[in-house]
């Protein structure tokens, strides 16, 4: 059975109706969903045991939610854009996380209503904008603007007369704004309103009268003038309100330190409906006990690596995790993160390790993430909310309790398995005299991940947990406290908070951003050179080799750095980089090695350069060593004229490459060699007469022959 997750679509083989699941309730009982092909905005209720009935008699036909603007992270977004998604967001936040009130008809128009009043906007645009927040994925961002179709971005329209409804008098009330006006206001609110005097908007207005509008009498009263020569408060409010920065607003009037507590998108409603799979996932770091070795050199030893599990409160199911070699930080909570939503079946096989979907079925995002106050407290965080609404909820300090459950999966991990490994960390390891079993390493971080992977599998599908207490229902039914079991059980019976999105939108969500360069050589990033189509079909390398080179923003994943990925902003998507050929060695190797090997590698180049350059200054002393020689060899020639020097070179040419050749042919011949040497005797001239004849003979017989 397929399960029934929030935003998955529901298509009617019969009618052509499709349905998207909105809300389905924590006991799996009901739900909410809306017709996507029709203009209708009312949620319709529905039974969950009548949808399994109709799949089961192929009635019904189950299928992913394709994400609107998918991709998209707060990089790609203009503050213009960001500002106003907020501030529609912090209006209709109450409504859309009133669940299940907010489907059911009359609850809904109460809601919306009370928000209308207050905000003063018309009832029907609220229904526009709930209605455009579900068909969009029910996340944040649903409430981005769309520029691209409307006219005269960011255009403030020169007024000739005063717009807007009259006084019910009939009278003026109200001038026409200026820039002049405008800037007043703007000088007014900084000045008054954003700092931590918080004074009320109301008061701020009555401060920007006294400064810009109003005159003082010549008893010391002061005067405003008619009401057609100053703004009245809905004018400056309705400013403020078009121009407003909720973050930047908080932050002033709160104080950095309190936004950063209290304030910041990451909170959210702590009160969410029942617990059931997905309700709240936990997270968290631990320092593996063991020591590994490098994949390009595996005499060398790298240390210990840092594990991330996410762990469902639920069912206690491990339904993410990463192993990496860099500190406990964003790019590695990234990482879990993203193998938390990813297709583990795919996952495990790259790793060599061959399940089935049923061993491992988990690939979703929860409701609500807990960690403790580490990297999820960071703003890297804030795409969890805006893109796929989970609520981010952090451990107080020194409440390691609070996440006892993955506290306790560490402890299992590092004792029942790693302890047992080469290279583990024992206790008599610091005791003077003990062996240092980091001499010991034998794997590396792709077959501790192996490893890593073979162990979760066995808890998740194998650990009977003694100590689970079971709740009425589960006992009722009869459930083994197995994760796999309890998982199961729960997706059945109340799995209303579980969502499932794109793998590929939760890992570019969370993937860390730096600058590369594009050089005639490739992309240039931490040290590697990638290449990829979009920069072929452009000869971006052509053009850095003609101009110059020039920055990008690229995605990367720290713990394989095999592929980086570029935003296309026309496209909307992410084109994919490839290392090149002679970059190979690269390939699967984590940043964190790849980065000591380069370090290794410059610190073996300055070892030898004390050597090479000793080695040079040798060199050279000789040179100048035969230069010498050869300038003390050429005083005792016989001096000529400048002329005779230069005018006889062919000659002299001709003559020096016979003197050498028969010198070679003497030397290669031992019978010569030993007549040449007894020419060199002390004889007289007819002793050497008979000698010499044979030499000449020899030569000339030698030539000959050659």
């Amino acid at each position: 059975m397929t399960e029934i997750c929030i935003n998955k679509i529901i298509s009617d083989l019969v009618t052509g109706v499709k349905w998207l699941v909105l809300w389905v309730a924590p006991n799996n009982k009901y739900g909410y969903w809306l017709d996507i092909k029709s203009n209708s905005r009312i949620p319709v209720k529905f039974s969950v045991s009548d949808i399994i009935h109709e799949e089961n008699n192929n009635h019904y036909e189950f299928s992913d939610y394709i994400y609107p603007n998918d991709g998209l992270t707060e990089e790609h977004i203009s503050e213009t854009e960001r500002e106003h998604r907020d501030r529609l967001w912090d209006m209709m936040r109450y409504a859309v996380e009133s669940e299940p009130e907010i489907y059911e008809k009359k609850s809904r128009a109460s809601i919306l209503k009370m928000i209308a009043d207050e905000k003063g906007i018309k009832l029907n645009n609220l229904y526009k904008l709930l209605d455009k927040y579900w068909r969009s994925g029910k996340t944040k961002n649903a409430f981005l603007p769309q520029f691209s179709r409307r006219g005269g971005k960011g255009t403030i329209h020169n007024q000739v007369r005063k717009i807007g409804r009259r006084h019910i008098s009939g009278a003026v009330i109200g001038k026409v704004l200026s820039d002049a006006d405008r800037e007043n206001f703007e000088q007014a609110v900084h000045k008054y309103y954003l700092n931590q005097q918080k004074l009320s908007f109301k008061s701020t207005y009555e401060k920007l009268l006294e400064k810009y509008y109003a005159n003082r009498d010549t008893d010391g009263r002061l005067r405003l003038p008619e009401t057609s020569g100053y703004p009245t408060f809905r004018q400056f409010q309705y400013w403020y309100y078009k121009n407003r920065d909720i973050t930047a607003e908080k932050k002033k009037r709160d104080g950095l330190r309190e936004f950063e507590l209290n304030d910041r998108a990451v909170l959210g409603k702590s009160d969410y409906g029942l617990m059931g799979p997905g309700a709240q996932f936990q997270v968290d770091a631990t320092v593996g006990d063991i020591y590994l070795v490098s994949q390009f050199d595996r005499s060398n030893i790298v240390g210990r690596p840092i594990l991330y599990f996410i762990m469902d409160t639920f069912s206690r199911m491990v339904v993410g995790m990463s192993v990496g070699l860099e500190g406990p930080s964003w790019s590695a909570l990234a990482a879990a993160i993203t193998n938390m939503a990813a297709d583990k079946v795919a996952f495990c096989n790259k790793y060599g390790v061959k399940i089935s979907k049923n061993d491992w079925p988990c690939r979703h995002v929860p409701a609500s993430l807990l960690g403790d106050r580490g990297e999820l407290e960071s703003k890297n965080a804030d795409p969890l909310v805006s893109l796929f609404g989970i609520r981010i909820v952090n451990a107080p300090p020194y409440r390691a309790d609070l996440k006892g459950l993955i506290e306790q999966h560490f402890r299992i991990v590092n004792i029942d398995a790693i302890s047992q490994l080469p290279g583990s960390v024992k206790p008599d390891m610091s005791k003077r005299g003990g062996h240092d079993y980091r001499l010991d390493a034998t794997l590396d971080i792709r077959q501790l991940t192996q490893i890593i992977i073979k162990c979760v599998l066995y808890y998740n599908n194998c650990h009977y947990m003694e100590s689970f207490e079971k709740s009425e229902a589960l006992t009722a039914a009869e459930v083994e406290a197995i994760p796999l079991k309890l998982w199961e059980w729960g997706i059945q019976n109340c799995s209303g908070a579980l969502r499932v999105f794109p793998e590929e939108t939760v890992k570019f969500a969370v993937l860390p951003t730096a600058k590369a360069t594009v050089t005639e050589k490739g992309i240039r990033f931490k040290g590697l050179y990638y290449n990829c189509e979009r920069a072929k079909l452009e000869m971006w390398f052509e053009k850095a080799r003609m101009k110059k080179y020039w920055s990008i923003t690229v995605s990367y994943e720290p713990r394989e750095m095999t592929n980086i990925y570029i935003w296309d902003s026309e496209a909307k998507r992410y084109d994919t980089c490839y290392l090149l050929d002679w970059n190979s060695k690269n390939e699967g190797k984590t940043l964190t090695e790849i980065i000591y090997e380069q370090q290794k590698e410059r610190l073996d180049g300055e070892r030898h350069k004390t050597s090479a350059i000793e080695a040079k200054v040798n060199l050279n002393a000789e040179i100048d060593s035969i230069v010498t020689e050869a300038k003390q060899i050429n005083k005792s020639a016989p001096s000529k004229s400048k002329s005779e020097h230069v005018s006889e070179i062919r000659e002299n040419r001709a003559a020096e490459r016979a003197r050498i050749q028969k010198n070679e042919t003497v030397t290669s011949n031992p019978e010569l060699e030993t007549l040449v040497a007894g020419s060199q005797q002390n004889k007289t001239e007819e002793e050497l007469s008979p000698i010499l004849r044979m030499i000449k003979a020899k030569v000339e017989e030698q030539l000959k022959n050659d």
